[in-house]
């Protein structure tokens, strides 16, 4: 890190993102001066490999959960999502200027630069530089007081007045005090309201710090409290909160095909499903459902992308051989079987067919037998609109997993694989798992979207101002002027994929949750009870960030899977540093809720881990549930927390990286009791009791 006067200074990246050193951030310096975050420079080679379609997919719909949640989004960003004109920057050196100017004596407690407008911040600036150099350019590394008899040592006041709209000055000056010839602050480093103005000729108070009203915000509307500024230390973290996502990445191919799967529904009149989109959505929600295989998916779903609409007569002529081919298959699975060496022939075979019925595209129905599980075009719909559906779906090849059935079987000791298979059919029965792998080159984007002032989340209060998702600005660097910027990163982490078993959630949400019985046929098929979970669900075909806005629409009965999967990726989050190593801080979640399955990954900015997960899901995955449910059974604040939805910062909310912003999850789910504060759903036995 740099500042305007050469000084440098080393920082991590993986707290570039998370602490306040990007621009609009104010942040105090080692050497204990304070300042403002004007720009960063570029570091072009770390984003090699970087999908920026994958990037802004992300971005747009982070920025559209955001909105949902209740906050604002500034204009700019907004329309750069719009036009997909990000400008993507890698951080490296960070440029800085020092703010606020005002400053103290630490002696007297005169003040100084107090009363001087914004405008003249660059002669302030110059004459203070000029005042520690003593103008003969060897820096005295001091500023000293210019009251008579004094000669102290002049710091600078360290607050700022803030809002969340964005808007960010040094602290006011009262309108009592600004007559004042000699005025001095007595200090309260800690609170900002008890900072006091005085005249120092008779060392009487005169003022106390005080907020005004937003000059922006409370322009044309009621005043209320929402529009009060809040005077708050530079060192408190109001100031500055950094809005940062991060995203599975897919590899190119298939980062291709998810993205042209987006652009064809883009061609669709609103709320319908037609055409070649209409195979799509049913290839795709097959794939979901596990009956096919995500890497022969993907290559018939390329070729439905590529293929057109054939014509009558071509169809039958594609039908006709189709069905030899389909017959000349069925002979080499039998002369395979038999343990004659026909295997290439087959696939070669399977590769004729694939590609015919490619030809056929929109008017063959080529995954026609989904209907058999999902009849609906609108669950359809909603599921293919959603890119997770399509990641959670071609991520089981994209990337090295090895599951849990794997890990046991390569266990070259018997009593330890026989440990781990007990161990594993415990948490199968016990807490409601179907399977866990492991993933040791999962490809994560980091990237900070903008930021927000005096609250980190959105508000949710309809008539108070929103918290708005502010634009970097680069005040520095030409090429950035004027550009809506997106600072990002990409690393290869290792990560755990857990996935619940959707007829032991579909059976309690019967037992539990207050849903109808379904048919005995359903409870008796994995993706019968997915499809099932699906259709009387809609959270789980909807964005998590959406959860809380759908849970007041249709209840909290019928958006309990959402509450439990999510539910149940914080309880692990929170209880995977005794057996890994990594804290929930280090540990990030990403939710497929239509899969019924999430990720935990590790949140490195490098292309390295500890491996503290793959020793986790080796040794400890038994021990690892017990703990989530013995961490999730009470609260330090009960029962007032289990009063208000079980549910708060001193157990199962983590405090970044929630992808609903703790909205909708609750230990009540696990354990019993009351999902919310306002009591909708009282659950008798919890999903980790049943």
């Amino acid at each position: 890190m740099s500042d305007n006067i050469a000084e440098q200074e080393l920082v991590q990246n993986s707290r570039i993102f998370y602490e306040p050193f990007l621009p609009g951030a104010v942040m105090r310096l080692r050497n204990q001066a304070l300042a403002l975050v004007v720009g960063v420079s570029d570091k072009e080679e770390a984003l090699e490999g970087l999908d920026r379609t994958q990037l802004v997919d992300a971005v747009r719909k982070f920025l559209s959960d955001w909105k949902i949640a209740g906050g604002s989004v500034d204009a700019f960003v907004e329309e750069a999502a719009e036009r997909n004109e990000f400008r993507v920057q890698a951080p490296f050196e960070i440029y800085v200027t020092p703010f606020p100017l005002a400053l103290r004596c630490q002696t007297c407690g005169a003040l100084e630069n107090h009363d001087k407008p914004r405008r003249q911040h660059e002669h302030i600036l110059a004459s203070t530089e000029f005042r520690i150099s003593g103008g003969n350019g060897h820096s005295k590394g001091v500023i000293r007081c210019r009251e008579k008899g004094c000669n102290g040592r002049m710091q600078q006041v360290p607050f700022v007045v803030v809002h969340r709209c964005g808007h960010l000055t040094p602290m006011n000056l009262p309108g009592a005090a600004r007559g004042v010839a000699r005025l001095g602050l007595r200090h309260n480093t800690g609170m900002f309201r008890q900072n006091t103005f005085f005249d120092l000729s008779t060392n009487e108070n005169v003022a106390t710090a005080y907020a005004e009203m937003c000059p922006t915000c409370s322009v044309g509307r009621p005043l209320d409290s929402s529009t009060l500024q809040k005077g708050t230390p530079v060192s408190g973290g109001d100031a500055f909160f950094p809005q940062v996502i991060q995203f599975v990445a897919l590899s190119k191919k298939p980062g291709e095909l998810v993205s042209n799967v987006q652009s064809e529904l883009g061609r669709l009149p609103e709320g319908t499903l037609s055409g070649r989109a209409k195979d799509l959505a049913e290839g795709v929600a097959y794939g979901l459902l596990g009956c096919i295989d995500s890497e022969a998916l993907q290559a018939q779903l390329l070729q439905i992308l590529d293929g057109g609409v054939a014509s009558t007569q071509d169809l039958e002529n594609i039908k006709q051989e189709r069905q030899k081919l389909e017959k000349e298959i069925a002979g080499l699975d039998v002369l395979i079987a038999q343990g004659m060496d026909f295997t290439s022939i087959r696939e070669s075979s399977r590769e004729k067919l694939s590609k015919l019925i490619s030809r056929m595209g929109a008017s063959e129905g080529t995954f026609v037998d989904v209907r058999n599980y999902i009849d609906s075009d609108s669950i359809l719909l909603n599921l293919i609109r959603q890119r997770r559906t399509m990641e959670a779906v071609l991520l089981r090849h994209d990337v090295g997993r090895q599951g849990i059935g794997n890990a046991i079987q390569n266990t070259a000791d018997p009593v330890v694989k026989l440990s781990r298979s007990e161990d594993w059919k415990y948490v199968q029965s016990n807490f409601g798992v179907q399977d866990i792998a492991h993933i040791p080159d999962l490809k994560v984007v980091l990237t900070a979207v903008g930021f927000t002032r005096e609250k980190r989340e959105p508000e949710r209060t309809p008539d108070d101002i929103p918290v708005k998702l502010n634009p970097f600005e680069d005040r520095v660097r030409s090429a950035a002027k004027g550009k809506a910027i997106l600072y990002a990163f990409s690393a290869q982490t290792e990560a755990l994929w857990v996935r619940l078993d959707p007829i032991k959630v579909l059976q309690w949400c019967v037992k539990h949750a207050g849903w109808d019985a379904p048919p005995p046929e359903v409870m008796a098929s994995p993706a019968r009870a997915q499809a099932h979970l699906l259709a009387h669900s809609p959270a789980l075909t909807a964005a998590p960030g959406s959860a809380a806005e759908i849970t007041k629409a249709i209840g909290a009965s019928a958006t309990a899977p959402l509450h439990l999967l999510h539910t149940i990726a914080h309880a692990l989050m929170l209880t995977a540093r005794r057996h890994s190593g990594y804290d929930s801080q280090s540990l990030t979640e990403y939710l497929m809720p239509m899969d019924l399955s999430f990720l935990i990954y590790v949140t490195s900015v490098q292309n390295y881990t500890a491996g503290g997960l793959l020793t986790l899901f080796q040794h400890y995955l038994k021990l690892w549930f017990e703990d989530a449910s013995l961490h999730a059974f009470n609260c330090a604040f009960d029962p007032i927390c289990s009063d208000v939805g079980s549910a708060c910062p001193g157990c199962i909310q983590i405090t970044r990286g929630c992808e609903t912003f703790n909205a909708g999850i609750s230990r009540a789910y696990l354990h019993g009791g009351y999902v919310d504060k306002t009591q909708s759903l009282w659950v008798p036995t919890g999903y980790w009791q049943s």
